[in-house]
């Protein structure tokens, strides 16, 4: 299967550091994401992902074939449905433009179940889409409404706008123009490090100058000034950077 390119038409398919289903999740397919196999390992093919060039294993029982999605889905999630099942499409995900779809050799129509953000201004877009993901539980390599981490949220929101971020904190960070705290807006990204340290490991999405949309613990909103973001205990991120990508 090596050179083979594949696409996720499940839900999502966790990607592992190795080729063993205790490994850790580093991140995830999401439904319509297709890849390309470097690497069989018994039960795992080693891939790297056409989105964001990202690497790792996933199960060979997830394979399936080459299909190209082009329209991206920015309602949280949407339902594919055939006439005795249904399946869960997350925000983020290619589907077809004709809402049909092939999987496993049956037929499924695409479902909206909402109105689609596409017609909104930018920086509505990037409040809707962002906001619909709050509650969601924070979960490491996660990158949908059942489970998502602090750069997977900020890369799924803005892959709605067909702006493309690389999957790491350590990345994005280098993306887009850095300015002041004060210049900030509805839409620029906001990077922390733990208190006293300097290295980033926290990402969150401007809502307007005062509020940061961002996952930890869940995915919430919290008050941010220029030393970062505090809780009842103290300064809980310390702010580091602020990048405007559009």
């Amino acid at each position: 299967m090596r050179g083979q390119k594949g696409t996720c038409l499940q839900t999502y398919i966790p990607i592992r550091a190795e080729a063993s289903s205790s490994s850790e999740i580093v991140s995830s397919l999401i439904f319509g994401e297709s890849y390309i196999v470097n690497d069989t390992k018994e039960n795992w093919l080693s891939i790297s992902t056409f989105f964001d060039d990202y690497s790792g294993w996933i199960s060979a029982n997830t394979f399936n074939e080459y299909v190209e999605l082009t329209k991206t889905n920015d309602l949280l999630y949407i339902e594919a449905v055939h006439k005795t099942e249904k399946m869960f499409i997350p925000c983020g995900a290619l589907i077809p433009d004709t809402r049909f779809i092939k999987i496993n050799d049956m037929d499924f129509e695409v479902k909206p179940n909402l109105k689609p953000n596409h017609h909104l201004p930018l920086r509505l877009q990037i409040e809707k889409v962002s906001k619909s993901f709050l509650n969601t539980p924070y979960l490491w390599g996660g990158r949908t409404f059942m489970g998502i981490d602090c750069s997977g949220f900020v890369q799924i929101v803005f892959k709605t706008l067909k702006i493309n971020l690389p999957r790491d904190t350590s990345q994005q960070i280098f993306m887009g123009e850095k300015i002041s705290f004060n210049a900030l807006n509805t839409g620029d990204l906001v990077f922390f490090s733990a208190p006293n340290k300097e290295k980033v490991s926290h990402v969150g999405i401007m809502l307007n100058k005062k509020e940061v949309i961002h996952a930890s613990g869940t995915v919430r909103i919290s008050l941010v000034n220029e030393k970062g973001i505090s809780n009842k205990d103290g300064l809980e991120y310390a702010l580091i950077s602020c990048n405007r990508i559009f």
